[in-house]
């Protein structure tokens, strides 16, 4: 399920990057439908879209980066988004985690985000590799792909651990009865 992450070295710029990934995004999730559970449907488009491809798109192969800029006599921080070639690199392994949720190498666990209205999302967090898929519902039968990351600092993966043995001994009660499957 996991084969090697790619390499991003090699390329003339961050355009041909973005160009040879997103043909492994487009034949992954829009040239087929990704079905979780064999029946909830993810959408690639449910976050829409920008500069002609799917935002999704844009949060699996890229991360925020705020950077000081100096403006006439203050500095400002700026945030751009970046290639993140750790991310990006593991944009192979996102839709065999999502069709093999159940496999013994992904911890499945669902929760309640802690800003705002959020709704529950589904964690497939393959724990091994310090890689995460993070979905949300639309539906009965339809749901999008939030975002997917490496983990880089080992605080967050102590997080997902946490929110992994939480969701399983039951203690959130916001959780309770929360499952799409």
């Amino acid at each position: 399920m996991f084969g090697s992450t790619l390499n991003l070295n090699g390329f003339l710029g961050d355009n041909e990057v973005f160009d040879y990934l997103y043909g492994i995004f487009d034949q992954d999730f829009v040239k087929q439908r990704t079905m979780l559970a064999g029946s909830i449907y993810l959408d690639p488009k449910g976050q829409g879209m920008r500069n002609g491809r799917e935002e999704v798109f844009w949060h699996i192969t890229t991360r925020d980066r705020t950077i000081r800029v100096r403006e006439g006599n203050r500095y400002v921080n700026r945030t751009t988004r970046p290639l993140d070639p750790d991310r990006a690199s593991r944009i192979g392994w996102i839709r065999p985690i999502v069709t093999n949720h159940c496999h013994a190498d992904i911890k499945l666990f669902y929760r309640k985000e802690t800003k705002g209205k959020k709704p529950v999302r589904l964690y497939l967090w393959a724990y091994d590799h310090d890689f995460v898929v993070i979905v949300q519902k639309l539906g009965a039968s339809d749901a999008f792909l939030v975002t997917s990351f490496y983990i880089t600092e080992p605080y967050k993966r102590a997080s997902y651990e946490k929110w992994y043995n939480e969701y399983h001994a039951g203690t959130k009660p916001e959780l309770s009865g929360c499952e799409w499957f």
